[in-house]
């Protein structure tokens, strides 16, 4: 089997049909899609096994977690249950183009590829308009063949690097042999997987191909940011957990592109709340936890001259913030 689709599900009623009708409606071939009922309390199960029933679809699985356990818990389950030979991440809120995903497919078998990489589509369906690609991404050409640590360390030079699992496609010997799983009870946990899963990969490329289909909506993790600082936790984590991964990294400047995008992330402590328009109270938190952990020094220590200079400016937030919004003002915002 060439390709599992991994569609983690969890209160999606409003966008599942969208997602499934996008896998079924094209011409993809020898592929399996695992939908991961993560015990949601709508009637998304149910849906789905209607359209199994209706579509007489013999190349769906519905695997029941015994409990609710999260985004990344549901990844990994897919994993460890996929047979096809490549893995492709989608959000049960998100569509894919069979057609390109199909090009995709045959691409990395040709190749022997660990990772291929594409481009995706963004949809707006919320009138915060803050889009996850800079204009460098959206311009994106094919690259060679590469080996996992030329890749990134090429994608952070261009400033094109993405940290979302489901724009790419994976080996799944590759994920397995290297355990390559997501963190548990982990917000964002893309950017904590992203850097280890690419960096150590033998041969990795990206095409011009718009596989994916981005749904930016109201309720989604992302757009909830400003509302509470439960994702400041993540941060940390994915901070600490990154450093570690650098201590394994034998190409120097691998290494420190790594750290740049280590201060990035420290640096979207202060950078997302404002792109969401966090409440005040919220924002001062985030200050508290920066100044009492001396967080700004991370960013100081990046080679990067732009990331060092925001660092400084860490420690005046108030300048920070002004700066900021200066720079995004009559901009699409970008994430940080």
């Amino acid at each position: 089997m060439r390709l599992t689709i991994i569609i983690p599900v969890y209160n999606v009623e409003k966008y599942i049909l969208d997602c499934l009708n996008s896998v079924y409606s094209g011409n993809l071939s020898e592929f399996e899609v695992l939908c991961i009922d993560d015990r949601g309390q709508d009637n998304s199960i149910n849906i789905i096994k209607n359209y199994i029933k209706e579509k007489n679809i013999d190349n769906l699985r519905i695997i029941e977690h015994e409990k609710n356990k999260g985004l990344s818990e549901a990844r990994n389950t897919g994993i460890k249950e996929a047979k096809g030979n490549y893995i492709c991440f989608l959000d049960s809120d998100d569509m894919i183009n069979a057609k390109s995903l199909n090009t995709m497919v045959d691409l990395a078998i040709k190749n022997d590829l660990d990772i291929l990489e594409a481009n995706l589509e963004e949809i707006f369906e919320t009138d915060m308009k803050i889009s996850v690609l800079n204009e460098q991404e959206r311009e994106r050409k094919n690259t060679e063949i590469l080996t996992g640590a030329e890749y990134f360390l090429k994608a952070c030079k261009e400033n094109t690097f993405v940290p979302m699992v489901w724009c790419r496609i994976y080996k799944a010997k590759y994920l397995l042999d290297g355990k390559y799983e997501f963190k548990p009870n982990l917000k964002f946990e893309d950017e904590e997987f992203s850097p280890r899963a690419i960096i150590n990969a033998s041969k990795i490329q990206y095409v011009d191909e718009k596989f994916y289909i981005y749904r930016r909506r109201d309720d989604s993790i992302t757009t909830n940011m400003a509302k509470n600082n439960k994702w400041v936790d993540s941060y940390l984590i994915i901070i600490n957990s990154l450093d570690e991964f650098s201590k394994t990294i034998k190409d120097e400047e691998c290494y420190y592109a790594l750290q740049n995008r280590i201060g990035e992330i420290t640096l979207s402590l202060y950078k997302n709340p404002i792109a969401y328009k966090a409440s005040k109270e919220n924002l001062e938190e985030i200050i508290k936890i920066v100044r009492q952990k001396k967080l700004y020094k991370i960013p100081r220590k990046c080679k990067n001259i732009s990331i060092r200079m925001q660092g400084i400016l860490m420690k005046y937030p108030k300048i920070f913030a002004i700066i900021y919004k200066k720079k995004c003002k009559g901009e699409k915002w970008l994430l940080p």
